[in-house]
């Protein structure tokens, strides 16, 4: 700038980045902003955060900036119309304008420009005067026009003109008297905003090719907003959009389509052929062009489209304006749209008093109510042709607010506009990528008797008539007929209403309104009111007093030496002042002391107040000083520890008082209308509110969940929510009132799915099985048959098997299992002789039955025999009549003949002549029945017959999956049953390869070569496995891999496919590697129902080798027998170690249980399962199918209604699993915003009334009334004895037809996660009072399935935000993103536009400084966090939760990592043991490297190594937990 000018004060107008870019040079240049006036939210954060005044561009605009004066107005990127009151401010006022004046002036000039072929365009900077764009040009900047150029690239060239132009600007206007030039008007175009492209950009093929190509061009606006048309053909009755198009060769008849291709549509033009491409419809979806061949290429009426399109131009604003802010009117209960649909009419009969307008009004304000909606949207149809360009329906506003008298003022109005508004371009939609996805508002109005269509309901109104119309495939005959009902009901209101509020007209019939207030609420149920909490359990120690009540990891109190414990304590506390009313704090580690203190202070009279120790200070202290507690019950590690407090403490563990306290029930005057506990709860000042609940709420919802809850015989609860949580009553108090034992999970334990390998509480059993190794001839042939059979007769297996070997390849030392059975039962003592198999058609029942009852009689009773169907043909020379397919048949006949030999029954048998002989068979067998398999290789029809005829199965890992054989299990236990047999009587054997060494590396090695021979002797596996490779060249014309000839397979190749079906084989379908892998595979195989492991040893290793590895598969077999270890609390071990059959849990903790392999297995004994505290998504509830038979039961209720208040047992065939019907004496309310009930299907706020009503909130009588109301609805008969009342729960909700209730969602901002009730606005109050925070907001975002976590929206700065939280908040109220924006984005009213947040990772941050992960572990761990959490660039110092980790993101990047690193040793823990990146890689790449190294040479000695180091882990992990509990460990 010269030094010398003078400083020029400006007003910028403008609604585009090129405003900004100007404004900053105006201040580079040292001159003054005085005011950024704008609509563009870009820009106005711009001017914030610059301190500059920024204006809306409104019509206060003149009002606003009255007084100011200013050097110049420059208006830049602006197309609105500046007032000349704004105007007057300045001394002169430039626009900038994006054409060449005067030829090009008005708007949209580059569209016009390249549409009429011109070489060369230009910018104007010129005076505001006189008419629009006819100012004098201050400054203008030509430049040509490209072949290629649209108007998007057009319009960029306009912009860069502008920006390298305007310091030249500048300097003119800081002369003071910048040099003008005159336009020659006489050469003026002007283009009016309503302009557009002759036949609505229909393309004219009779028109020369470059033509056509000028308009595609001209009118591509790239993904921005086209305020014109969309380039067009029609086909047929279509009508398709044009994103581009070339030339290309080619000489055909103009309009002729020469090919419909990927490539586009080509269609000759006059003089030359274009290729159209980027074909959409008019809503912007996209038509692969291939779809088009053979349709016609349509010539319209090109001046009737000029002329349709013309009409409805001016329009289009107002309309984009409308459609933008579209508030579709819903229908209750419609479907989705089929693809189809059919109508049906229903007449509607409406009050004569009303006119036509007059039931349009009624028929409209109906609607909205039964929307919910007040304020909606309509399709009002009114005719009249569309070209197929136009719309066949507008928007027409209903405002259901106010009186009937204003609404229906205002409905005259909108009906009046929509009347006189034809239409809108169909390609307006696709124009502006805001509009995608808009459509035509379900409910329709018209004035003719005809249904519209696309819209499910269509109030038709004539002259003298009126009726419904709906679509019958979405809608069913009774909910119209419903709807019509309701509407007929409100019209009559509606006709004598006067000034009433819309909102207080009745919508629903009478009958219908009995149904939802009263006849789905008979839910009266009589109970004890008198009864209080403990007392309830009190009664269940007089009935079971040497019960166990409640198990604490090592400890367990029966019902009697509980209710001993908490008496000492009462007495105590009644010492101490405790009263009743008297709120006594809790504040003890989960223990035993937890429950003893709970009860001791309601024996005391006083109701509990819940201070997880777990909380920071500050919020502990908080309960303390608000509750005014004047006791605090707590433990001697935690009563030294902040905060301090006035209050009187009671230890538990250490206070010598209690030994000294009788040990009887305190007499106290305690009544059920006194407190039971204080909750304290989340709330939207910043202040947690306390609820209050009395003694008969309690038992209340005690009868309640009798009603829902298995309960006779009590089981075994597994109990692993705070108690800050109020769910927690039902597993502890419930419980305790009907007989349970609660198993209490520790504080560090609650949420800890597994702590490693957790060993299931399920048996299983190994046996070994032999099939085909041969050592040659002599004594030796046999040694690993006898020797293996011998040790495992010592080592605890169940059986040895051995097969039947004729003429094939397998079994070579193996003619007949009875042969070789024999010689086993000759050396062993324990275990079974079995045949694995009996090829049972090769031979006569008869003789299978004495063979084998010689056996049976050597071992004491110890056989089993598994018998085939055969599979060679070769085999069947022993009984030809048997060959396939006869032999499926003669298998189970054989069964069930020589299950009858065995029992002693007379067989008949058919002698040479035909006649039967009766054979009766000797010897005697020991054993009264015959165990027996069916062989299966895995045809699920023979698992079935299997089941039907009662037998076992033994089956193999050839040619199916673990998952496959699950689903097989599934089918044979149901036929099982449906049989009469238990499955838990049967077995299932699955016979697996193995072999297990020091490290998997070395068992790999041994195993490699035999089972390579093995699998090169089979030659339908070869087939599958080279199926399945990836380098395999599959010959042509071959279709499935049987078709495949293997002596076509090179040598090399045949190398290659039997390492890829080794390595396959080794991974996934044998028993291999080490220990602990064997242990995994073993657990796997008990979730899916496997009973025992065969173990097949003998193909091709040698000998002493195999017997060698015998010993570490002993001691797996004795490891998946014992159980959990001692020490292991995970939630997996508890389920297994106690055999839990209730567990209650929050569906995330649900989730996190069922990602874990361990955790899920011990899910599987569970009987009921209980999820709430957040919406039940119906795939979790498939999900948890899978893994247990327990009943799932959705429970929902609030704090303040005491618990649950209404349940559901879960199908899983809901998105979001309804929330049932109320509970015992209680009612559930759909209501309005007037507090009317709502139709049955329409959303509405869940009102709670009955016996389970708080008292309220503790000291706060002003939210106690706004959230608390009299029950207005109740009859005399349900009505709580101490007075009726309902609760606000602020949850959006509807009534189905069945009388069940549906959740939709909060109708404010509070949340639900984890089960913890959150109030955003106390975390945005907490972020509001950091120095240098502006403003705040909160969200609950679900950006990736099932992942709900808590994101902070900031403005400002403020050092450590999260730290600071964590110090005030608990754990869960601590978003896991924070995230700073320059601004707010806004909805039309000013409003924050929360939907318009951005996810965390698309939010502008400052990049964090950081290197690359290492290749290798570290790369692996990197890319499954970042797509776990979202996050982008993970590094190796990245801290997992500091990412925004939690413990249910942390299971599933275990079970990620897992999976990615084939590690069977990872633990879920070792997430939380090593959460930054570069520990955990190291690890994780390590200490197998160590281990491999140290037990290399060890042999079976590596039991010792590997169960040190478990022990290691155990021992440290026992420190931690005694540290925690000693108050040692910092947080």
């Amino acid at each position: 700038m010269n030094i010398h000018a003078p400083r020029l004060t400006c007003i910028v107008i403008g609604n585009e980045s090129l405003a900004i870019q100007c404004a900053e040079v105006l201040m580079q240049r040292g001159h003054s902003i005085a005011a950024v006036v704008t609509q563009n939210g870009d820009v106005r954060a711009w001017g914030l955060g610059k301190g500059l005044r920024v204006e809306a561009q409104d019509a206060g605009l003149s009002d606003r900036l009255a007084g100011l004066r200013v050097d110049w107005l420059l208006s830049i990127a602006n197309l609105v119309v500046i007032p000349d009151a704004v105007l007057a401010l300045a001394r002169g006022a430039v626009n900038f304008h994006d054409g060449p004046l005067p030829r090009y002036a008005g708007l949209n000039a580059p569209v016009w420009a390249i549409a009429n072929g011109e070489a060369q365009h230009g910018i104007t900077w010129h005076l505001i005067e006189g008419g629009i764009d006819e100012g004098d040009i201050l400054e203008q900047r030509l430049f040509p026009i490209a072949d290629t150029d649209t108007a998007l690239t057009l319009n960029t060239k306009c912009f860069e003109a502008a920006i390298d132009s305007f310091p030249v600007l500048v300097a003119a206007l800081e002369t003071g008297a910048p040099q003008r030039r005159k336009q020659d008007l006489a050469q003026r175009s002007y283009f009016a905003r309503a302009a557009r492209p002759a036949a609505a950009g229909v393309l004219d093929f009779a028109q020369p090719a470059a033509s056509l190509s000028a308009l595609v061009r001209a009118l591509d606006h790239g993904t921005y907003f086209n305020p014109l048309t969309l380039p067009k053909i029609m086909l047929g009755d279509r009508v398709l959009c044009v994103g581009s198009c070339e030339l290309v060769a080619g000489d055909a008849a103009p309009g002729t389509a020469l090919a419909a291709d990927a490539g586009g549509l080509t269609v000759a033009c006059a003089d030359g052929v274009l290729r159209l491409s980027g074909l959409t419809d008019q809503n912007g979806r996209a038509v692969e062009a291939a779809t088009l061949a053979g349709l016609p290429v349509t010539a319209p009426n090109m001046d009737a489209l000029t002329r349709a399109l013309a009409a409805v131009a001016p329009g289009e604003v107002a309309l984009r304006r409308a459609l933008t802010a579209l508030e579709p009117a819903e229908v209750p209960m419609a479907l989705p749209s089929p693809g189809f649909s059919t109508h049906a009419r229903l007449p509607l009969r409406l009050p004569a008093a009303l006119d036509t307008d007059a039931r349009f009004a009624a028929l409209a304000l109906a609607a909205a109510r039964l929307s919910a909606k007040p304020v909606c949207d309509m399709a009002f149809v009114g005719g009249g042709d569309t070209y197929g360009i136009l719309s066949t329906w507008v928007p027409l506003r209903v405002d259901a607010q106010g009186t009937a008298g204003s609404a229906r003022a205002a409905f005259a109005a909108a009906l009046a506009k929509a009347r006189k508004t034809p239409a809108f371009a169909l390609d307006l939609i696709a124009r502006d990528r805001g509009l995608r996805g808009v459509t035509m508002p379900p409910v329709a109005l018209t004035g003719v008797d005809a249904p519209v269509p696309g819209a499910v309901l269509t109030l038709a109104v004539l002259a003298d008539d009126a009726a419904l119309h709906y679509d019958s495939a979405r809608l069913s005959a009774a909910e119209a007929a419903a709807i019509a009902t309701r509407f007929a009901t409100f019209a009559d209101a509606m006709a004598t209403a006067g000034d009433a509020p819309v909102a207080q007209l009745p919508l629903l019939p009478d009958a219908e309104r009995a149904q939802v207030l009263h006849g789905w609420n008979a839910t009266a149920t009589d109970y004890d009111r008198s009864l209080c909490v403990h007392q309830a359990f009190e009664a269940q120690v007089l009935r079971s007093p040497d019960a166990t009540a409640i198990v604490f990891e090592a400890e367990s109190l029966t019902y009697a030496a509980l209710n001993a414990r908490a008496n000492r304590a009462a007495h105590v506390l009644i010492a101490m002042g405790v009263t009743p009313g008297t709120l006594v704090g809790l504040c003890t580690r989960r223990s035993l002391d937890l429950l003893v203190g709970a009860l001791a202070i309601q024996k005391a009279g006083g109701a509990y107040v819940p201070m997880d120790p777990a909380y920071p200070a500050d919020r502990i202290a908080l309960f303390i000083e608000d509750s005014a507690a004047p006791v605090v019950v707590t433990q001697s590690a935690l009563a030294a520890s902040p905060p301090a407090h006035a209050a009187q403490t009671l230890c538990l563990d250490a206070d010598p008082r209690l030994a000294a306290s009788p040990d009887t029930n305190p007499q106290t005057s305690v009544t059920s209308a006194d407190l039971a506990y204080m909750i304290y709860t989340s709330g939207s000042t910043g202040r947690p509110k306390g609820v209050m609940i009395e003694h008969r709420n309690v038992l209340n919802f005690f009868t309640g969940m009798d009603g829902r809850i298995p309960h006779d015989p009590p089981g075994v609860w597994m109990a692993v929510t705070s108690l800050s949580f109020d769910i927690s009553v039902l597993e502890l108090f419930w419980t305790l009132a009907r007989g349970f034992k609660i198993v209490i999970t520790s504080d560090e334990n609650r949420a800890l799915v597994s702590s490693g390998r957790t060993v299931s509480a399920k048996p299983i059993d190994f046996s070994l099985y032999y099939w085909g190794n041969d050592d040659g001839t002599g004594a030796k042939k046999y040694e690993l048959l006898l020797e293996g059979a011998k040790f495992a007769d010592d080592n605890g297996f169940i059986a040895v098997w051995t097969p039947e070997r004729h003429f094939h390849a397998f079994g070579g030392p193996y003619p007949n299992p009875a042969v070789t059975g024999a010689a086993i039962a000759g050396l062993t003592k324990n275990i079974d002789v079995r045949a694995g198999s009996c090829v049972a058609p090769l031979h006569h029942p008869a003789r299978i039955a004495e063979d084998w009852a010689v056996i049976d009689n050597l071992t004491g009773g110890r056989v089993g025999l598994a018998m085939a169907s055969g599979w060679q043909p070769d085999d069947f020379v022993l009984r030809p009549e048997n060959t396939p397919p006869n032999n499926r048949k003669a298998l189970f006949d054989a069964i069930d003949q020589v299950r009858r030999l065995w029992r002693g029954e007379a067989v008949e048998f058919p002698t040479a002549n035909g006649t039967p002989f009766a054979v009766v068979t000797q010897p005697r067998p020991i054993s009264r029945e015959l165990p027996v398999w069916v062989t299966t290789a895995g045809n699920p029809e023979t698992w079935r017959e299997a089941g039907a005829i009662g037998a076992n199965v033994l089956t193999h890992l050839l040619g199916q999956t673990v998952a496959e054989v699950a689903t097989k299990i599934g089918i044979y236990h149901q036929a099982l049953r449906d049989a009469g047999h238990d499955p838990a009587t049967r077995t299932v054997t699955l016979m697996l390869h193995t072999y297990l060494a020091a490290t998997r590396d070395l068992a790999r090695d041994t195993a490699r070569e035999p089972m390579k021979d093995y699998l090169r002797s089979a030659a339908g596996l070869i087939k599958q496995y080279a199926w399945a490779f990836p380098a395999f060249k599959k010959p042509q014309g071959v279709t499935n891999p049987m078709q495949i000839d293997l002596q076509s397979v090179a040598p090399e190749e045949m190398e290659g496919i039997l390492d890829f079906a080794f390595q396959r084989y080794f991974d996934d379908s044998g028993l291999f590697g080490t220990m602990d892998d064997a242990l995994a595979r073993v657990e796997e195989l008990k979730a899916i129902g496997v009973n025992e492991v065969a173990c097949l040893i003998d193909y091709g290793i040698a000998n002493a080798t195999v017997l060698e590895g015998l010993k570490p598969l002993a001691e797996v077999l004795r490891r998946a027998n014992q159980g959990p270890a001692e020490d292991d609390y995970s939630i997996a071990a508890q389920l297994a170690r106690h055999r839990v059959t209730h567990l209650q849990c929050t569906p995330s903790m649900a989730r996190m249980i069922a990602m874990n392999d361990d955790s899920r297995a011990a899910l599987a004994g569970v009987k009921t399962l209980m999820l709430g505290g957040e919406a039940l998504p119906g795939a979790l509830v498939q999900d948890l199918r899978r893994a247990t038979q327990a009943t799932v039961e959705n429970m929902y209720g609030p704090t303040e209604t005491t618990i649950w208040s209404s349940t559901e047992t879960a199908s899983g065939q809901e998105n979001i699993t309804n929330i049932g019907r109320p509970i015992a004496n209680t009612q559930l309310y759909v209501l309005d915003d007037a507090l009317q009930p709502a139709p049955v299907g329409t959303p509405g706020e869940l009102w709670i009334g009955g016996d389970g009503v708080a008292r309220g909130y503790w000291q706060r009588p002003d939210l106690t009334a706004d959230r608390f109301r009299p029950d207005p609805f109740v009859t005399p008969q349900a009505a709580a004895p101490w007075g009726a009342r309902m609760y606000r729960t602020g949850d959006l909700v509807r009534w189905r037809a069945d009388g069940k209730v549906d959740f939709i969602g909060r109708a404010d901002h509070q949340v639900k996660l984890r089960g913890y009730r959150i109030e955003l606005g106390e975390i945005e109050a907490v972020l509001e009072q950091q120095p240098g925070i502006t403003q705040a907001v909160v969200l609950a975002r679900e950006d990736t399935p099932g992942d709900l976590r808590l994101v902070a929206y900031v403005t400002g700065a403020a050092p450590n935000l999260k730290e600071t939280l964590a110090a005030r908040l608990p754990e869960h109220m601590v978003p896991a993103h924070i995230v700073t924006l320059a601004s707010f984005p806004q909805t039309p009213n000013r409003k924050v536009d929360r939907k318009a947040l951005p996810a965390p990772q698309a939010a502008v941050a400052a990049p964090r400084v950081q290197e690359a992960p290492a290749e290798g572990v570290q790369a692996q761990i990197a890319a499954i966090w970042s797509r776990v959490l979202g996050v982008p660039n993970v590094g190796p110092k990245d801290n997992f939760f500091e990412l925004g980790g939690h413990s249910l993101l942390a299971v599933q990047a275990h079970r990620d990592i897992k999976a990615a690193l084939n590690s069977t040793k990872m633990s879920i823990i070792d997430i939380f043991r090593y959460p930054v990146l570069a520990e955990l890689a190291a690890y994780l790449d390590d200490s197998p490297k160590a281990l491999s190294g140290t037990a290399a040479g060890q042999g079976f000695g590596l039991a010792a190594g590997a169960g040190a180091g478990r022990a290691d882990a155990r021992a440290d992990a026992m420190a931690r937990r005694r540290a925690l509990r000693a108050g040692k460990q910092e947080a």
